[in-house]
């Protein structure tokens, strides 16, 4: 029987895509670029980013990672020769794939991407390793979670646990992730004397209209979750553990609202250079306070210039399969307050005429955000 190992070790947070001014503490060639890429077999999980890294904006006068817009980017299927287009979504400063792609274990795949001024990157191909399940998952709640500079205070939260049973073979890498659904009540919110009408604020003109509240809300006229990515990842390696049955810490929650919250934990198996190189990463946020700052040019990934050789790209392109496990969350009870306030509900009313007003809004379209579609596992 295999023995079981309770881990209360710290978590490896990685903070990703940070795009804040910063002053650059290291001597590195301004303008390197960072390649960041995803492929996974869950949906809504596939992404890529890429980043002009240390650029002087004078607009801020500070250091800048400027998104690279308008380039061609594909995920390509080594084993069948399929290609996937990636679309960007500006706002979110991302690539991604169609919003119902999803890879399988054993595939093969890698990167190109072709910048707007033609400069091209590829990957070397990585086949997905075969994943190892999670056994169990739980939530265990606490009233002092994590410190939270910008309330000064310890907010209250929950830790994600699973258990595993690592294989008997040495070298099993994982990477933990995840994504919450929560209800959405309010689907549109309209400020200074703006009501909500085809499908925008637009600027309500009543010139009798003397007393004016600070907002409308607007109920959300569907069902609607609005989902949520984790932005911190947490590894580990087996080394020590070979084959033994696991219990560890790989997820923080913290309290942001009472309401009921979906949390759909993802397990990946990495390969040995994916874990070296978050391995790397995590150094840098750890002496760096995040990726606010340039990162070291020794940060090395899978990614080439295939026309200059002479070229430094950072970043990775990883390709990992994995088991996922979903745990509903009850909040309501909870005494500790949450971080976040909730909008008090506040109606169009006079002057507005009765047959005028509006109460409600549409949640949006389907997307990586946004769902009106029940998540398996809500009830």
């Amino acid at each position: 029987m295999k023995s079981r190992i309770v881990f209360g070790v710290s978590l490896i947070f990685l903070f990703l895509g940070c795009t804040n001014p910063t002053t650059p503490e290291f001597d590195i060639k301004d303008g390197l670029m960072s390649v960041e890429a995803f492929v996974s077999i869950f949906q809504g999980s596939s992404y890529a980013k890429i980043y002009r890294l240390n650029e002087f904006n004078v607009g801020v006068n500070s250091y800048v990672n400027v998104f690279e817009s308008n380039a061609e980017v594909t995920f390509i299927n080594i084993d069948t020769n399929e290609t996937i287009s990636l679309e960007e979504d500006e706002v979110n400063e991302r690539y991604l794939p169609p919003f119902d792609f999803v890879a399988a274990e054993g595939d093969t795949w890698q990167l190109n991407v072709k910048l707007e001024d033609g400069t091209e990157y590829i990957s070397t191909p990585e086949t997905m390793a075969e994943l190892v399940g999670i056994s169990d998952a739980k939530a265990v709640y606490e009233s002092e979670l994590e410190y939270v500079a910008s309330k000064d205070k310890f907010a209250p939260g929950h830790t994600i646990f699973v258990d595993i049973n690592d294989p008997p073979e040495k070298g099993n890498f994982y990477y933990w992730s995840y994504r919450t659904f929560e209800k959405k009540e309010i689907c549109e919110m309209c400020f200074e004397a703006m009501n909500f009408r085809d499908g925008k604020c637009t600027l309500y003109t009543d010139p009798q209209r003397v007393d004016i509240p600070p907002y409308f809300t607007y109920y959300c006229e569907s069902d609607c979750w609005q989902i949520r990515y984790d932005t911190r990842v947490n590894i580990f390696a087996d080394d020590f553990v070979n084959g033994n049955s696991l219990q560890l810490p790989v997820a923080t929650l913290l309290l942001y609202k009472k309401n009921k919250i979906l949390v759909e934990l993802q397990q990946y198996s990495i390969s040995p250079a994916a874990y070296k190189y978050f391995a790397v990463l995590k150094d840098i946020v750890d002496d760096n306070n995040g990726l606010n700052a340039p990162p070291p040019a020794p940060l090395f990934g899978n990614i080439i210039n295939p026309n200059d050789d002479q070229e430094v790209v950072l970043g990775r392109f990883t390709a990992a399969a994995g088991s996922e496990k979903r745990l509903l969350i009850e909040r309501s009870a909870i005494k500790e307050d949450a971080l976040e306030i909730s909008p008090v509900p506040r109606k169009e009313s006079s002057p507005i005429p009765e047959d005028q007003r509006v109460y409600v809004a549409p949640c949006g379209s389907e997307s990586r955000y946004l769902t009106y579609i029940e998540p398996e596992g809500w009830n």
